[in-house]
């Protein structure tokens, strides 16, 4: 495998309509997980161990 010393090094640029703002991409995922969350039951683990660790620190 040759290994390419010369020449101008060519990036490639994504174009501006391919790109999506991490605020859309977090606003798409977070009702995804919040329902999943409720679906199977996570909501009542995430309060429980919310509490464990809001007693610890308080302790």
């Amino acid at each position: 495998m040759a290994v390419r010393t010369e020449g101008p090094v060519r990036r490639s640029s994504r174009s501006r309509e391919g790109t999506r703002n991490p605020l859309v991409a977090l606003a798409i995922a977070l009702p995804v997980a919040a329902l999943l969350a409720v679906a199977f039951g996570g909501w009542g683990q995430f309060a429980s161990q919310a509490d464990t660790m809001l007693r610890l620190i308080g302790h």
